[in-house]
């Protein structure tokens, strides 16, 4: 239990690490993958899946979050069949590294593309009650849209996260398989994948509450970033146009 509630806290400061600290690949992902509930955007197709799975397989925050992971893992001893040193470290990182990848395939790629799902977050955005948003973001682990825009239960992401459980068995340390150890690993994921959701939910809100209360000189040194725009063009209504057009020829050459 207690190194249950370890993994739980660890992913949730995880989370909030990859959100503020990592530039371009957390903030390429946050605008796509997260748009407005209420805007018309277009149906994803099972090619536009792929390539959001390749955009999260490669992006700087799967290798910064997973060393991270796993020299916290190591900190505190989590799989201790996995020894410590270099070593160590080295089997714990390939292990993280194997869950990450795998749970994008399955969960971005390919049960959305065979159960017409799709595997972006929909955010309420601000003009909802706090309490509205909240429960729209933790009800996403079970609730899900589909290519046509209904509802439906997300058995994308439950599906996908007990079979990379599963699979984890063939390469954890033999006291971390079994059955109940697999089952603890699914409720911790999903887990996780709720707390995500509650800060792509609210993130945007925050750093735009924050941007409204910076000095003027930290302003100008953000507007020099390319990842601030990315995070929140509308924080910088003159640079939304350039944005916008960036977006575009991104999402082009895609």
């Amino acid at each position: 239990m207690a190194s249950r509630r370890r993994r739980q806290w660890r992913s949730l400061l995880l989370a909030l690490f990859t959100a503020f600290v990592v530039s371009s690949g957390s903030a390429q992902i946050l605008l796509p993958e997260a748009p407005s509930y209420s805007a018309s955007v277009p149906m994803l197709t099972s090619r536009d899946k792929f390539n959001l799975f390749l955009r999260r397989a490669s992006s700087q925050d799967i290798l910064v979050g997973t060393t991270f992971d796993a020299g916290w893992a190591q900190l505190m001893n989590d799989w201790p069949g996995y020894g410590q040193g270099m070593q160590g470290f080295g089997k714990r990182w390939g292990a993280l590294i194997a869950n990450q990848e795998a749970r994008s395939f399955f969960g971005t790629f390919l049960l959305p593309s065979l159960f017409h799902q799709d595997p972006r977050y929909f955010r309420l955005g601000a003009g909802q009650p706090f309490s509205v948003r909240l429960a729209h973001a933790l009800s996403r682990v079970a609730v899900t849209r589909k290519d046509d825009g209904t509802n439906t239960f997300n058995s994308s992401l439950v599906l996908s996260t007990v079979i990379v459980k599963s699979l984890s068995n063939a390469y954890y340390p033999q006291q971390e398989r079994g059955f109940s150890h697999t089952m603890e690993r699914v409720e911790g994921s999903l887990l996780g994948s709720a707390q995500g959701y509650v800060i792509r939910e609210f993130l945007p809100d925050i750093i735009r509450m924050c941007r409204k209360h910076e000095s003027k000189w930290l302003k100008r040194a953000e507007r020099k970033l390319l990842f601030s725009r990315q995070f929140d063009p509308e924080a910088y209504p003159e640079l939304t146009a350039v944005t916008k057009k960036e977006l575009e020829e991104r999402a082009n050459h895609d």
